[in-house]
């Protein structure tokens, strides 16, 4: 555990909160809270505090990124987490606050051990953590739609299946991706809607709520509606491993589009999804509706060259990421969180309080830390990143704690 750092004073910041813009103002961060916010004149700054001028720059809440499967060569899946420090280190760097480890379908014993170590992870790691949990994509997909994921390593679902894999994620696993027109998938549905886990920092059971996802999925639009009623509530990165839209079969994707119930998971890369889809995207969703997401890989902030996904071979050109025995089919993402966020701003014409939004508030949402994170408001936690006229990250806090710096204090 970290010892509490001093406060903090941001001053003369554009804050973003996201729902309204405030210009002039000051955040104390103590203790790991936001504990005062206004302006200069209505804020008593603590004679110990650490103050930081970020005039002409823009205050947002951090980042909040629920699919993620690594970055600067380390992957969650990797057999030790020799590597899980470096990929915190890089997504804070890009403003990232919070991440789910995301973790790909694997043959049982090295899916459970993977899941194992990151739950270890999380519990050794301080209040200062980048990866607070998991999001499962999978094991339960359609193998007829499976992306950049090895077929032969996709589950049958079962609630056995399910709950044998809580038992070992516990609350750490947040988040699962399912093909919900599978045998047993609905089934899935309803015991992680009911689900009770027991929190080790209370050591009681208690309803842990885990947000549940379709992707790589084949099914009809009247199953999107059954599966809503069995306790889906999101799509994994949308329009991506799913059909197009058809008029007459519309599918997943038009099931998603038109049930306001679902949050949308978006690879806002300009590569993923056509800038002008985005635009439909906004329009149609609504930028409350929209989580944006990297779904990054080893490669990310790595060079061209040859990469490991899933057991399969990924080729990385100009950022771009494919599977090296089908080309036609992107791997995963180099994407960072910033520069999802400056893409749906210069794109997809996302104001900045929208974009916001999008990059973190959705997710707390989704994640059940809506009180907690997401806004910039006294009472919440510290999670903060510091913008520069061009969006791009100078500074970023966790529970006030600088985890990154773009530089030094002069």
């Amino acid at each position: 555990m970290h010892p509490d750092p001093k406060p903090l004073v941001l001053q003369n910041a554009t804050a973003i909160t996201p729902f309204r813009r405030e210009q002039e103002s000051t955040l104390v961060l103590a203790d790991g809270k936001i504990t005062q916010m206004g302006r200069a004149g209505e804020v008593t700054i603590p004679t110990n505090a650490e103050r930081i001028d970020v005039a002409g720059q823009y205050v947002l809440p951090g980042f909040i990124d629920i699919h993620t499967h690594g970055g600067r060569s380390h992957d969650f899946a990797d057999e030790t987490t020799d590597g899980f420090d470096e990929i915190s280190r890089f997504f804070a760097s890009h403003g990232t606050t919070s991440a789910l480890a995301t973790i790909y379908p694997q043959p049982e014993a090295r899916f459970f051990a993977c899941i194992e170590r990151i739950r270890r992870y999380c519990e050794a790691t301080g209040p200062s953590r980048i990866v607070e949990g998991m999001h499962l994509e999978g094991p339960f997909l359609n193998p007829k739609m499976p992306g950049a994921i090895r077929q032969d390593y996709i589950w049958p679902a079962s609630e056995e299946a399910f709950r044998r894999v809580m038992d070992v994620g516990g609350p750490w696993i947040r988040a699962m991706t399912l093909a919900p027109e599978i045998p047993g998938a609905m089934d899935v549905l309803r015991a992680a809607s009911l689900a009770e886990t027991t929190f080790s920092d209370i050591g009681k059971a208690q309803h842990h709520p885990l947000h549940m996802s379709i992707g790589h999925s084949l099914a009809r639009y009247e199953q999107i509606a059954e599966a809503i009623d069995n306790g889906l509530d999101g799509v994994t990165h949308i329009f991506n491993a799913m059909n197009p839209l058809h008029h007459r079969t519309p599918g997943v994707l038009g099931g998603t589009l038109l049930r306001d119930e679902l949050f949308v998971e978006v690879i806002a890369d300009a590569v993923h999804v056509h800038p002008a889809v985005l635009q439909l995207l906004l329009k149609v969703k609504k930028h409350d509706k929209i989580l944006l997401v990297t779904d990054s890989i080893r490669a990310a902030g790595q060079p061209d060259g040859t990469y490991d996904f899933s057991g399969r071979q990924v080729l990385l050109r100009d950022g771009r990421a494919y599977l090296a025995d089908a080309p036609e089919i992107l791997a995963g993402s180099t994407l960072t969180m910033d520069r999802a966020l400056r893409t749906m701003v210069k794109f997809a014409g996302a104001s900045l309080e929208q974009a916001a939004q999008m990059a973190s508030l959705n997710a707390a949402r989704v994640l059940a830390w809506k009180y907690l994170r997401g806004i910039l408001a006294v009472g919440k936690e510290a999670d903060v990143v510091v913008l520069d006229d061009t969006l791009h990250v100078q500074l970023t806090i966790k529970a006030g704690h600088i985890v990154w710096r773009a530089r030094p204090t002069a």
